[in-house]
């Protein structure tokens, strides 16, 4: 579905997807990311995508019960 929806276009800017996501789409903060430890970057990308995961799961046992 990703694939699609034109998700390749996104390829072209390499890491900055990641910093953007994680400065909250404001480009202002793209430095602070960018000075921040790697282990702290990961380890919010692994937060971001455990609670993503977490919040599809509760919607789908949800509509389950509709």
């Amino acid at each position: 579905m990703e694939k699609k929806a034109g998700i390749q276009a996104f390829a072209k800017f390499k890491y900055i997807n990641t910093v953007n996501a994680l400065a909250g789409g404001d480009v202002t903060k793209w430095a602070e990311i960018l000075a921040l430890p790697y282990d702290r970057m990961l380890t919010k990308l692994l937060l971001n995508k455990t609670e993503a995961d977490y919040q599809r799961r509760y919607s789908e046992l949800l509509n389950a019960q509709r």
